[in-house]
């Protein structure tokens, strides 16, 4: 089991300034941008993206992907709609000076891609989401109540088998009840100024806090397992994740980040919520699961979002 999303460090580096991708992080802050939710994230694995890649999101489409190559080149990639709009920029291997060249190129089709994105991926719990990972991303400042590390977080397994048996075991790790589906992304992996390791449920309303404490309390099952492995997973894996977004600007201004200490895994479920007892509502919901978790959800926190994904209340359930 694994989860990581450091990418080779000549990949990141494409992001700072004078870089081929340097465009992509001013672009970030443009009011374009902004309108269609974009907020850029590094992905791995051991499969297709073994040499990592550089993701930009639209919402809850992605119109443009840089992957590494061999040789320190790069391919680009996207969703079939996107790649239609510029044929030409996809499915070929660039190096540093060509992919340098095109930068006025993807920074049009960015443009052109977040005017014509769909609504159905730009509205709802998307907006929500991608406004949370830019405000406390790239945009985040000294008093940033925590750090957006990544979105749609997935572990891994080595193989097939070794995925069946770990998520067969998670129901009865985790209390789950009969006809509770396992959920295997978490919406939002981010750490706060004291060492809490922050596992975010997010959701579109409060119409769905018993299934967002549910998929809670199984991440906290997945994470725990993670840092109970000897390679010492948050300081080394994590936070390589954060140095790296940090150093190229993903992280914004914000304070630096506690990798050295030894990190609190906390349950967070989020959502609008316009009602002025919206505190004991969340609570006579969330309360059996909480106690039906088996642990899993000690510590448990509810925060209010705005629509836009900043934190308005931060609250314990």
């Amino acid at each position: 089991m694994y989860y990581d999303r450091r990418i080779p460090d000549d990949l990141i580096d494409l992001l700072l300034p004078d870089a081929p991708l340097g465009w992509l992080l001013s672009w970030l802050t443009s009011d374009t941008a902004s309108a269609a939710g974009a907020h850029v994230q590094t992905r791995a694995n051991r499969r297709g993206r073994k040499r990592g890649g550089i993701q930009l999101y639209l919402g809850r489409t992605s119109p443009l992907e840089v992957r590494g190559r061999p040789g320190g080149r790069v391919r680009l990639h996207a969703d079939r709609t996107y790649t239609a709009m510029a044929p030409e920029l996809f499915d070929r291997d660039l190096d540093r000076a060509e992919l340098a060249r095109l930068a006025r190129r993807l920074e049009a089709h960015a443009e052109r891609a977040a005017g014509s994105a769909l609504t159905s991926f730009l509205d709802g719990e998307a907006v929500i989401h991608a406004g949370l990972m830019r405000l406390y991303g790239p945009l985040a400042t000294m008093t940033a109540p925590f750090l957006a590390l990544d979105s749609e977080a997935r572990v891994g397994f080595d193989s097939k088998a070794d995925q069946q048996a770990f998520e067969a075991s998670l129901p009865g790790v985790v209390g789950l009840p009969p006809g509770e589906a396992v959920p295997r992304k978490l919406d939002v992996v981010a750490v706060g100024p004291d060492a809490r390791l922050l596992l975010v449920e997010v959701k579109p309303d409060a119409k769905g806090l018993t299934r967002a404490g549910w998929q809670a309390a199984v991440h906290v099952a997945r994470f725990r397992t993670l840092l109970a492995e000897p390679d010492d997973w948050y300081r080394e894996v994590l936070g390589g994740v954060a140095r790296q977004k940090d150093r190229v600007g993903l992280l914004g201004r914000a304070w630096p980040i506690p990798f050295d200490a030894e990190p609190t895994l906390t349950p967070v479920v989020a959502a609008p919520d316009p009602r002025p007892g919206w505190q004991a509502a969340w609570r006579r919901e969330l309360s059996p699961v909480v106690a039906a978790s088996n642990g899993m959800l000690d510590g448990l926190r509810m925060w209010r979002l705005r629509g836009d994904g900043t934190l308005l209340e931060d609250v314990s359930a």
